[in-house]
């Protein structure tokens, strides 16, 4: 593990969440494949060390390892911010909408079972499947 200049890598960590993760762990986790209690023990400063495997997955989501625990260079190593801060919120919004979708198949299927009557002609039911699996 690597000691390094802790307020450096909480700002940063902090940085990287604000800007590109919404400020969620959860989404940086997920997008980073490091470890979200690592990661939020980095942005709260309870942690000063960074061990190895942390690092490779900092690095293979195309953060710079070297801005991140020293605040040098350029935030990613692969393309320019603004388009990676671009598809990173599009890939947000589609799957914030998937959710939304889902959400609403769910509201159907509860509406149609608390409401036999208001049972879908077969052909309106596909095309409205057709419609929603289009959509994610």
């Amino acid at each position: 593990m690597e000691e390094i200049e802790q307020d450096i890598l909480q700002e940063n960590i902090q940085y990287l969440l604000d800007e590109y993760y919404d400020g969620n762990v959860s989404e940086m986790q997920r997008q980073t494949g490091a470890n979200r209690s690592v990661i939020s023990e980095l942005k709260n400063g309870t942690k000063s060390e960074v061990n190895s495997s942390t690092l490779r997955h900092f690095a293979e989501a195309g953060i710079n390892i070297n801005w991140l625990l020293t605040g040098e260079g350029a935030h990613f190593v692969i393309g320019n911010e603004e388009e990676l801060k671009t598809e990173l919120k599009q890939k947000q919004l589609l799957e914030n909408r998937m959710v939304e979708i889902k959400g609403l198949v769910s509201e159907i299927d509860q509406q149609l079972e608390e409401h036999p009557e208001l049972k879908l002609d077969p052909d309106v039911m596909s095309a409205l499947l057709d419609l929603l699996k289009r959509a994610l």
